[in-house]
């Protein structure tokens, strides 16, 4: 197993199912060369074939105005959600470098992949090192297009297909350092309301800003994120990424180095959110149930 230390994030190059999961114990984020670059989506997804390919497809779209993150309410599950549709060849054409939206910007998230693309699954292979299908989500957003600092509850490995993407990783060490919105109604608990890449450390003193791990992924790259560790991803370039989602198990929570303990940090907090946060909750688990 070929690993190597870069930047504060391992990288290990196309390894074996076993050599995965060892890293994978640790419960770090690492990069993995070597794999997805081979992939014909990496190769042949530029704007003309994506338009050609499934262009008339109708796909769902965020939206937000230009001052989105300067908004102290960003995190609001209103404001986030607001989409709309049209075909994707439109979609293409809005994020293009020759156009110039003044009042809103667009951002192709959390496209359910095998729903709306599946004419280009075929392009892709599909990660083996977790014994289950995942769910896959399409991005595909312009330069500066970010997402807020958030941690999932699933196991993702972001893959970088085009462009590249700043991604900002914070361990879960302590789960009220990052503010979450746990007072406010509409929001997800699982955003923060600081903004780490300018943070307010008079309004958020307690925010771990000097714990960041800072990665620039590559087209071809692949970087594990592990469930609930903290992260902020905004596009570098004109990019697409797919986020392959592997659903957490009861031995999960054993097997990787304190994933239990940052379980017990954020659940008091977590579950007296409001009902969503417990039906998030309940999406965390789920494979107990």
């Amino acid at each position: 197993m070929k690993v190597k230390n870069s930047n504060s994030i391992l990288r290990i190059k196309n390894p074996s199912k076993k050599e995965f999961v060892e890293l994978w114990k640790q419960y770090q984020p690492f990069l993995i060369e070597d794999v997805a670059e081979y992939w014909n989506s990496c190769k042949n997804w530029s704007n003309d074939y994506l338009s050609k390919k499934c262009g008339e497809k109708i796909v769902p779209v965020s939206f937000f105005t230009k001052e989105y993150l300067d908004n102290s309410n960003y995190v609001l599950h209103e404001t986030y959600n607001n989409k709309k549709e049209m075909k994707l060849k439109d979609y293409v054409d809005i994020i293009s470098e020759n156009q110039k939206e003044i009042d809103l910007k667009y951002y192709m998230s959390e496209l359910d992949f095998e729903k709306y693309l599946p004419e280009l699954t075929g392009d892709i292979t599909y990660p083996d090192y977790f014994n289950i299908k995942p769910f896959i989500f399409f991005w595909f957003g312009s330069l500066g297009k970010t997402t807020t600092l958030h941690f999932d509850q699933a196991h993702n490995i972001f893959t970088q297909i085009r462009g590249r993407k700043r991604i900002l990783l914070f361990s879960p060490s302590n789960y009220l350092s990052f503010y979450p919105p746990l007072r406010e109604s509409g929001t997800y608990a699982n955003y923060s309301k600081v903004n780490p890449i300018t943070p307010n450390l008079e309004l958020f003193p307690r925010f771990p800003w000097q714990d960041q791990i800072e990665v620039i992924l590559q087209p071809g790259e692949m970087l594990y994120i592990p469930p609930l560790w903290w992260h902020h991803v905004t596009g570098v370039d004109e990019n697409i990424s797919l986020s392959f989602w592997y659903d957490v198990k009861i031995k999960d929570f054993f097997r990787q180095k304190r994933f239990f303990s940052t379980i017990l940090d954020i659940l008091p907090n977590y579950a007296r959110h409001s009902i969503s946060s417990l039906s998030m909750l309940k999406l965390l688990f789920q494979s107990i149930w």
